[in-house]
């Protein structure tokens, strides 16, 4: 006969939600920097079966799939997709932890324009760790980067990004403009 017993995975008490709020905090950056490792081994993999120039077009095309998805659903029903209504329902919907995973700044210019400079990114944290070279996070962030270019090519806005690269402070700079003015 069979008992079953609690999951030791569940704390005998209920933690302060401090603690709780704070340790799924580091879980959510944990799983960036996972999604960052599977990146490079997914590039490495597809290096060796296809060549440098094949893996990175496609592993960028897969992520830029998964990002108009992701773009689909957070853009659905925004009614005006102006450059500052983008960059807010981006970063109210799918920024993580309430913007505080990616720390950005964001700037609206005279003519309306919006740019958001990422200033931390966990997946170049990831990067970074594991020893990687500049060139090859600066290919990682190439390619991470159409995550970006899928899910903001769904905003109905024009938009234009640059991703990192050596000797570059933060990590990626974002690029809104209306639909109108072109990226």
């Amino acid at each position: 006969m069979s008992e079953r017993v609690p999951s030791p995975a569940l704390p005998a008490t209920e933690p302060d939600p401090a603690e709780r709020a704070e340790r799924l905090a580091r879980e959510l950056d944990a799983a960036f920097q996972g999604r960052a490792r599977l990146y490079w081994h997914l590039l490495v993999t597809l290096t060796e079966a296809h060549g440098a120039a094949e893996a990175e077009r496609l592993l960028g095309l897969a992520i830029e799939r998964m990002g108009a998805a992701a773009g689909r659903a957070i853009f659905a029903g925004l009614a005006a997709p102006g450059p500052m209504q983008v960059a807010e329902r981006f970063l109210t919907v799918a920024s993580p932890d309430w913007g505080r995973l990616f720390p950005h700044e964001v700037t609206r210019a005279a003519d309306g324009a919006v740019t958001v400079r990422v200033l931390r990114c966990p997946l170049q944290d990831a990067w970074r760790a594991d020893g990687r070279s500049a060139r090859e996070i600066e290919t990682l962030c190439r390619i991470a980067g159409r995550a970006d270019h899928g899910v903001f090519g769904q905003s109905g806005c024009a938009f234009a990004a640059e991703t990192w690269t050596e000797g570059r402070e933060g990590c990626c700079t974002l690029h809104f403009r209306d639909a109108a003015a072109g990226g």
